[in-house]
């Protein structure tokens, strides 16, 4: 708004209005006659100069009004005045600018609102975070999903949704994490189901006058399986070059030293050449053994390719229909999407399912009818999901634990690497292999492809 047309509107009015007063009254002193006509006449023309005046001002306080409320809109991309004047033209484009600039503020902190709400949202680490009064403000992704995403507002509703996590967090202290036990789900359809190891820890937030208590909650789970899959690697890589380092020199010693034993010397020799003979047989087999255990400590990188998931699964099926037939088991597949894809090596995945199938064919005991075992692929939030599952007799739920340790198998000829060497593929592939189980019912083994 041009300041000198402002005060000089206000001098000319203000000006106005005394001249109007001084002529009323020169004309009432001068004039004897038609002395009302003269003051209504005055009257008249002194109240529209202050009505005018009035207006004027007015004017400018509807322009301010105008200005102060159009600022207060996100919606409104323009400032509009009722008046368009010249003398609100300056005033309406450097309020048009100032409305711009906080416009463009507001998209920016908008956009970096999203993008941060994003980041938390797409997180794999839980988040929680609650007002003093322990009123909820907000809780991402992957917080909701350990309580099955049930609704929540205060922390108080954690007791109803997650018990053992709510008394986990009540207790916590800052800067001492704890480590527990959950379940994803608050019942689990099988023994094992869901079960997580979860870090928790708390932060303490004052943020001017208000205090905040942020808690992260970090699966480490998958870190531990990976962990302990490194570990196990690393010491059956010591013990399989220790035991081949004594036992080549033993079995080429037994074949020299046959050789030099005549059979037909008498009973002694026989004996001793059958003694040889049975030192060499068991070191061949241990060297058998032990080059089974290799394959968990040399497995190569995978080579990645595009698999048409279907096309994967039916050519593994033809592999097993057999041995399936043979057995009188009712094998299925279902991909509930046809175009689904994953990114693998495909020498490893079939390694893989060829496991987990034949596994689950050895599950069933003797005499059981309607045997089954099936596959399921299905595309979930995080990736693809393929589970492997029958209805054999399952695994003792104080086993679960342990099926994935090498050496350890249920069966009494299972050499105990099949589920381990799975576990090793998956970690390699940036996956997950989760087994369920409940005896006498089943087992199933899930993939989970990122």
């Amino acid at each position: 708004m041009n300041r000198r047309i402002f005060f000089w509107n206000i001098v000319a009015r203000v000006g106005l209005l005394i001249i109007t007063a001084f002529l009323f009254i020169w004309l009432a002193e001068s004039l004897q006659v038609e002395f009302i006509f003269t003051l209504l006449m005055g009257i008249l023309l002194m109240a529209l100069q202050v009505y005018l005046l009035t207006r004027y001002v007015l004017g400018i306080t509807r322009v301010i009004e105008q200005f102060i409320d159009a600022i207060g809109r996100e919606e409104t991309p323009e400032i509009r005045f009722d008046t368009g004047t010249a003398l609100f033209r300056g005033l309406k484009e450097k309020s048009n600018a100032i409305k711009q600039a906080l416009n463009e503020r507001r998209l920016e902190k908008e956009k970096d609102d999203r993008i941060l709400i994003h980041v938390m949202d797409s997180a794999d680490l839980g988040l929680f975070c609650f007002e003093k009064e322990g009123r909820l403000l907000f809780a991402n992704s992957s917080a909701r999903g350990l309580i099955s995403h049930q609704e929540l507002y205060h922390f108080n509703d954690l007791r109803k949704l997650n018990k053992k996590m709510w008394k986990a967090m009540k207790d916590l202290k800052p800067g001492s994490p704890r480590v527990v036990s959950l379940f994803r789900h608050p019942v689990g359809e099988v023994a094992g189901a869901g079960e997580q190891l979860i870090s928790i820890r708390l932060k303490r937030l004052q943020i001017f006058d208000e205090s905040y208590s942020l808690f992260s909650l970090q699966n480490i789970q998958e870190e531990l399986h990976k962990n302990e899959s490194d570990s196990w690697q690393k010491i059956i890589r010591v013990l399989t070059h220790e035991i081949m380092n004594a036992v080549a020199p033993m079995l080429s010693l037994s074949k020299s030293l046959q050789k030099r034993v005549d059979p037909a010397a008498g009973e002694e020799s026989r004996k001793l050449l059958e003694g040889l003979q049975m030192i060499e047989s068991t070191g061949m087999g241990l060297m058998a053994f032990i080059e089974e255990y290799r394959r968990l400590s040399l497995l190569p990188p995978p080579r990645m390719e595009r698999l048409k998931l279907r096309d994967a699964l039916e050519g593994i099926m033809i592999l097993v229909e057999s041995e399936a037939r043979e057995g009188s088991i009712q094998l299925s597949m279902e991909v509930e999407e046809s175009g689904m894809e994953i990114l693998a090596d495909p020498h490893q995945f079939e390694m893989i399912l060829l496991n987990l199938l034949r596994n689950s064919f050895e599950s069933f005991p003797p005499g059981k009818k309607g045997k089954a075992v099936w596959i399921h692929a299905r595309k979930i939030e995080k990736g693809s999901e393929i589970e492997v599952g029958d209805n054999g007799s399952g695994i003792k739920e104080e086993l679960l634990d342990q099926v994935f340790v090498p050496f350890f198998s249920t069966k009494e000829k299972g050499s105990g690497i099949g589920l381990s060497l799975a576990r090793q593929i998956m970690n390699k592939h940036e996956g997950t292999i989760d087994l369920k189980s409940v005896e006498g019912r089943g087992t199933s083994a899930t993939l989970l492809f990122s």
